[in-house]
Order: structure tokens, then C-alpha cells, then sequence
């Protein structure tokens, strides 16, 4: 049997090189060792940044960066497949409604940051994108979400993020509902000046946010 680092190096290698395969079968081996999965999903999320780094660098293109944000989906899937097969409940830190704003179609950087907001433990409602202010609002109501995380990739569509959080006020729960937003036009002034809780720029930063909007949530 590997030992766990060997297991962790071969998981790293495989996600950068995008072979799904070999991805998969780290997973089942992984499983039949009875590591801990969390250990293993972070080495994944590595793997990921490091990829993300090979983009902006131009050492990867376009196309690798978005084969491997669905690579991090369907290992995703699998892994809570093991979980679900294995008997192991993972208790969900909290719901999360994401989604990109109407007339914004950009949505590589969604995706990603919902794989890494389900890896770090939140159940996560992707609503896909082009969406209206109405729908993740629904959406969050439906689903008792406690965060609506909202992305404008454009500065056409930045103003469709202020009438989400005006649609809460209008219904009332505001209080209830934290909101994030992201994408390359949205600054942190432009956050504070439509009342946003959160400002984010990468995935990472999303689940950092999440975690804290979470526990202010609670508090």
C-alpha cells in the first residue's frame, strides 16, 4: 500500500497534468486506505492553484484551465459518492446561492469557486448564469440559504449586483441573506458602496469569506 504522501504526490501530479484517469483511480486508492478525504481535496486544490498560475503565466491555455475546473467537479462527485458509499456524513457549513448576473455569460471563475465552496464543506446551489436579481433571491428563500454569492466579469453588468441586495431589502430579509460578489471590474470601494458583505477576487478568497460570513451569520 502507498503511504499517504506518496498517495498526496501522485494526486498533485495527475490534477496538474489534467489526467483524469489517473485522477480517479487516486481517489480509489485513497479510499481503500482510509486516509482522511480532507487532506486529499486540498492537495486537489493545490494542484488547481498551481494550475491557475500556469494560465496566467501562458505555460497553460484556456482550454486546460477549464478541463481541469471540471476535473475538480467530477472528482468532486466521486469522492462524495466514497463518502455516501462509506457510511461518512459530512455535516454542510451552510448554503450558498451562486450564480453570474444577467447578461454576464462569464462563468469559469463561478464554476471554480463552486467546486472549492463544496470542497470546503457548504452546499452549494449553482444556478449556472445570466441570471436576474429575482432568481437568486428565490433561490436563496427556496433553499434557506444563508450567503448569495453574485459575479460581474463585465462593468456593463455591475449594477445587476446592487439590485440583488435592494430585492432583499424590498422583501425584507436582507439581515438573513450575507452577500459576496466578484469579478474583474468589482472593486472593494464598489462592495461597501452597494452594501455588500464581501469583496472577492479568487476562489480561495470565496471560501475564506464564506467561512467568516458563516460565523457572523451565527453569531
Amino acid at each position: 500500500m502507498l503511504s499517504k504522501e506518496e498517495l498526496l504526490g501522485q494526486a498533485y501530479e495527475s490534477f496538474v497534468e489534467i489526467d483524469e484517469n489517473r485522477v480517479f483511480e487516486v481517489i480509489e486508492k485513497w479510499f481503500e486506505s482510509g486516509y482522511d478525504v480532507k487532506d486529499l481535496l486540498e492537495k486537489f486544490v493545490e494542484a488547481l492553484t498551481e494550475i491557475g498560475r500556469r494560465f496566467e503565466e501562458k505555460e497553460y491555455f484556456l482550454a486546460q484551465l477549464m478541463n481541469s475546473a471540471s476535473l475538480l467537479d467530477k472528482a468532486n462527485d466521486l469522492i462524495a459518492e466514497r463518502l455516501a458509499e462509506s457510511g461518512i456524513k459530512v455535516e454542510s457549513k451552510g448554503t450558498v446561492v451562486i450564480g453570474t448576473v444577467r447578461n454576464d455569460t462569464h462563468d469559469l471563475g463561478k464554476n471554480i469557486a463552486s467546486s472549492m465552496l463544496r470542497i470546503a464543506g457548504f452546499n452549494v446551489i449553482d444556478l449556472g448564469k445570466d441570471l436576474g436579481p429575482s432568481e437568486f433571491v428565490d433561490a436563496a428563500i427556496e433553499n434557506e440559504a444563508t450567503i448569495i454569492a453574485a459575479s460581474s466579469m463585465t462593468s456593463t453588468t455591475m449594477n445587476n449586483l446592487r439590485e440583488i441586495i435592494d430585492l432583499l431589502k424590498e422583501k425584507g430579509i436582507r439581515d438573513d441573506v450575507k452577500v459576496m460578489v466578484s469579478g474583474a471590474p468589482v472593486t472593494q470601494e464598489y462592495a461597501d458602496k452597494i452594501g455588500a458583505d464581501a469583496c472577492v477576487r479568487t476562489a480561495k478568497e470565496a471560501v475564506d469569506a464564506a467561512e467568516i460570513l458563516i460565523r457572523c451569520h451565527k453569531e
